[in-house]
């Protein structure tokens, strides 16, 4: 596992802060996680969507893989991926698992949180997903990547905001952020307990090949149609998501190339399936 970067502060020890913003830097370290006097951090925080650790392959297979945690726009951390990074490692995949912004941090996604808060929360994601995504492309060759087979993944928050990102309800409020992805396509996504806001977003235009994963039984992440968290419709975060199986029959409608694994009776531990599969 790498951790490289443009920040370098010679004779400092520094971490960046959860906020994916602000860091902490000081001639002792405080305590764990602060990267070494003359080490470098992150790949970039002009804008956000930071890669703190990156995953190289023995024998690369030529496919490199960006991964989005998840953790309800809440929580989550890079570091815990390292299973499903390791492991895809060590199939020749080059994994490059990114950090974002968590704006309901210590606030929480409930039905009580107001929806255009959690609307909110998934554009910011998004926006990280989308600078990390650019990064990686613009710095394709000192990275050993090769753009055109370049994947985005992500797990429950982080499968929802890569959905977002790929068929993007938020790019005509923001046309000079996501300029970049007129003429870039990921290679492909994989989501794992994912869902999106509005189907119409998915079009031939802007479909890449999809793997879909989800339990049937997900009291989280609707399955199907339904509000987010089950929420009902007087309560404040009330908000209607359609999960993998109905983005699934919308391929199908396009014609577009998806395939759909669904998992009977299981809920939302699909989210984390490919720690124990992958």
């Amino acid at each position: 596992m790498e951790r490289p970067g443009e920040l370098d502060f010679p004779g400092y020890f520094f971490k960046f802060n959860d906020d994916a913003e602000t860091f902490d830097a000081g001639p002792v370290a405080p305590g764990p996680g602060y990267y070494g006097a003359g080490q470098t951090c992150n790949l970039r925080r002009k804008r956000h969507g930071a890669i703190p650790d990156i995953y190289t392959p023995k024998k690369a297979n030529g496919m490199s893989v960006l991964f989005m945690h998840g953790g309800g726009f809440e929580s989550g951390h890079p570091e815990n991926q390292k299973m499903f990074g390791d492991s895809l490692a060590a199939r020749g995949f080059k994994v490059f698992v990114m950090s974002y912004r968590l704006y309901l941090k210590g606030v929480g996604f409930g039905c009580n949180i107001p929806t255009p808060e959690k609307l909110k929360a998934i554009r910011i994601a998004v926006e990280d997903a989308a600078d990390a995504g650019q990064y990686i492309v613009e710095h394709a060759k000192e990275l050993g990547v090769d753009p055109k087979k370049l994947y985005i993944s992500g797990s429950s928050a982080g499968a929802e905001a890569i959905l977002h990102l790929v068929f993007n309800p938020f790019e005509k409020a923001d046309a000079k952020r996501y300029a970049f992805y007129k003429d870039y396509r990921f290679a492909g996504a994989m989501a794992f307990a994912g869902a999106h806001i509005d189907l119409n977003c998915i079009r031939k235009d802007n479909f890449i090949p999809l793997l879909l994963l989800h339990g049937d039984n997900d009291q989280l992440v609707p399955f199907g149609t339904a509000p987010h968290r089950f929420c009902n419709a007087t309560q404040p975060g009330w908000m209607m998501f359609f999960g993998a199986q109905p983005i699934f029959e919308k391929a199908k409608a396009l014609g577009m190339p998806a395939l759909f694994y669904s998992f009977a009776g299981k809920g939302h531990e699909i989210s984390w399936y490919m720690f124990t599969h992958y």
